[in-house]
């Protein structure tokens, strides 16, 4: 496939849930190679830090009713194991976003209903949004927070909340990543909806130079199981379109911009290649069950 420029990132990392595992994929070759295995409960969220040569992932646990997640990191080469968050902290943390600038992770928690960071070693735990709770501490279904992605120059988190299975009652909100006036993360009044009567919207990725939102959806057909974006402006967003469909509950997604391709994970294993600039889609590899997606040079 014709590329505008070579990629700096010539492999991709999966999580792979069947048999939990990190899991590097050669793009040019397709060649795959278990960095790690035995991660134990649904790995879910990754990111890379290129210059410590570590990845860090998220875990929702064994069990989602459990305080049982786990935020970790390892080195490139799989040793020096670690979990930085675990026994109690999360709950079920899934997409995991990386702040390089000032070393900090940041997740939603689905179970848990909150947007959260941490620093990089584990300390300073935060939580910047928190959805309302029942008396049984839990978070309705609608509430669920799911995917996220950052604009740190322009201080806004963005998040998801899929709803309920292929439901249309998915929504993506943004709020500022440090609020203008102090407020308690249960009562934040800054919080803006951006798109409603999404089929079922998990994953997102900002392309903060082209000012454009990505998404992956594993709702219904016909914009369900698809690849999505939107124009970001200081209002909020709009032309909202769908790239391409026929994922099969399509989740994790990565940028090669370089290139002009996305690559999209879904949890019947397969990861496509979408080129972005046409919507074509190609299968580049059919494995078990694939959650996050991310690129990187070791």
């Amino acid at each position: 496939m014709p590329m505008n420029k070579i990629s700096s990132f010539p492999y991709l990392l999966l999580l792979d849930v069947h048999s939990p595992a990190i899991i590097q994929f050669n793009k040019s070759t397709y060649q795959i190679t278990c960095l790690i295995e035995q991660l134990g409960g649904t790995p879910d969220g990754i990111a890379v830090d290129p210059t410590n040569k570590l990845i860090y992932w998220s875990n929702m646990g064994e069990d989602y009713d459990a305080d049982d997640g786990s935020i970790n990191v390892m080195n490139f080469d799989g040793s020096g194991r670690k979990m930085l968050l675990g026994h109690g902290d999360v709950r079920t943390p899934k997409q995991l976003q990386l702040d390089l600038i000032n070393q900090r992770l940041y997740w939603c928690d689905r179970e848990g209903g909150k947007v959260a960071s941490c620093h990089v070693d584990g300390s300073n735990l935060q939580t910047h949004v928190a959805r309302p709770r029942n008396k049984q501490n839990q978070v309705d279904i609608l509430d669920q927070c799911v995917g996220i992605s950052l604009d740190i120059p322009n201080n806004w988190v963005y998040w998801t909340q899929k709803g309920t299975p292929k439901g249309n009652l998915g929504r993506i909100f943004r709020a500022p990543l440090k609020p203008n006036i102090q407020q308690s993360p249960e009562n934040r009044t800054d919080i803006e909806l951006l798109l409603d009567r999404l089929p079922e919207p998990i994953d997102l990725l900002l392309d903060e130079e082209a000012c454009l939102l990505y998404w992956t959806d594993r709702g219904a057909e016909p914009d369900g199981n698809s690849l999505n974006c939107a124009n970001v402006t200081t209002h909020g967003v709009n032309n909202h379109k769908v790239i391409s469909r026929g994922f099969k509950e399509a989740i994790g997604l990565t940028y090669d911009k370089p290139a002009q391709l996305m690559y999209v994970a879904d949890l019947n294993g397969g990861v496509y290649r979408v080129t972005i600039p046409t919507g074509d889609i190609e299968k580049v590899y059919q494995g078990k069950n694939y959650t996050g997606i991310t690129q990187y040079s070791p």
